[in-house]
């Protein structure tokens, strides 16, 4: 069949097992079992079903028969910044899909190209109904590649492309987070601030710091926003003690550190005990996501919360239902107060 005929009626899959030069069952086994095909047969198989527009049979198809129970997470490398977090949301994540009655199929992310082909693979054979995608970064191919692939999927979080995309994304307000923790240092008499950063390629840490910079600006606390109060770490414990030892270091070092996660504030808890300062008291310290870390310790970490589960649920429930237009959830986070910022601000501190 030629395209011009399949652009004025909806191709059969005769129609691609023609363009493809296969037989008609072994279309029906690319669709349901693509285990006993070839991975040319699959790619050319594949590759008739894009140049023919079959995939809006495979939608309608999958409509009548029922939407796949299984719902796939793309799971990227473990990220030594934020484990503890991700993987409380993996678990949040489990929980919303058994809400709604459906199973969470984990996909190590291994391959880019690969890894779009399995998404690929398993949406049109019916193994899975669409795909969570989290760890966005800055330029983040996946959306963009998965969105051109017709295969269903929701993110969480945004690329640089911004907010106004054309898939569903769900993400908490990280400037409004950290204006949150600035906010509160201040009110505790706190005029001296520094900010550990985290690599600028993710778009979480990019808002984080604005919104350190914006509540900074708002609230006339100029000397926190000098070169030498804003240090970049590489996420870590380990680098969130080294950035705070290199802070404090400084001539005039500042009475409260605003860190960029959890692991970072973590570090700087270290830091401040090394060199015989009390946190809370004499130095004043704020994390981000509440993982278990920010409260493990008998010096608990003022953090920023993410509404996890809500997060968890709106993601399912996007790809479980589709709406008609892309839904785009930025969710209000919340400050949880501990022993880091226990009491007001003492004194100026001396380099030490």
């Amino acid at each position: 069949m030629s395209d011009s005929i399949a652009a004025h009626r909806l191709a059969s899959m005769s129609d691609v097992a023609s363009h493809a030069g296969v037989s008609r069952m072994t279309v029906s086994n690319v669709i349901n079992r693509p285990e006993i095909v070839s991975e040319d047969t699959i790619q050319r198989v594949q590759d008739s079903m894009r140049a023919l527009s079959y995939r809006n049979n495979l939608v309608a198809r999958s409509l009548r028969l029922a939407q796949p129970r299984q719902l796939g997470y793309l799971v990227t490398e473990r990220d030594p910044t934020s484990f503890q977090y991700m993987d409380e949301f993996t678990h949040q994540l489990a929980y919303a899909c058994q809400r709604r009655e459906r199973n969470l199929s984990l996909i190590v992310e291994v391959d880019a190209e690969e890894d779009m082909d399995a998404c690929e693979k398993l949406y049109y054979g019916q193994s899975v109904a669409g795909f969570v995608l989290a760890n966005i970064g800055l330029h983040d191919h996946r959306p963009r590649e998965l969105a051109k692939r017709g295969v269903p999927f929701v993110a969480y979080g945004r690329t640089a492309e911004g907010a106004d995309v054309p898939w569903s994304w769900v993400k908490t307000d990280g400037v409004r987070g950290v204006a949150m923790a600035v906010e509160h240092v201040a009110s505790l008499g706190h005029l001296e601030l520094a900010y550990i950063d985290y690599t600028p390629d993710q778009p979480s840490a990019i808002e984080r710091r604005q919104g350190y910079e914006t509540e900074c600006e708002r609230l006339g606390l100029v000397t926190s926003l000098q070169p030498d109060r804003l240090v970049v770490s590489d996420g870590t414990i380990a680098g969130g003690r080294d950035a705070a030892h290199a802070i404090l270091n400084s001539v005039r070092p500042p009475t409260a550190l605003v860190c960029v996660n959890d692991s970072v504030a973590f570090g700087a808890l270290s830091a401040l005990r090394e060199r015989g300062l009390v946190p809370g008291r004499d130095v004043a310290i704020t994390g981000f996501d509440n993982a278990p870390l920010a409260s493990s310790d008998s010096i608990g970490i003022t953090s920023v919360r993410q509404p996890i589960q809500l997060i968890a649920r709106a993601l399912v429930d996007i790809l479980i239902e589709p709406p008609s237009d892309p839904r785009h959830l930025l969710l209000e986070p919340a400050l949880v107060v501990r022993e880091t910022t226990a009491g007001p601000v003492k004194a100026q501190l001396s380099a030490r």
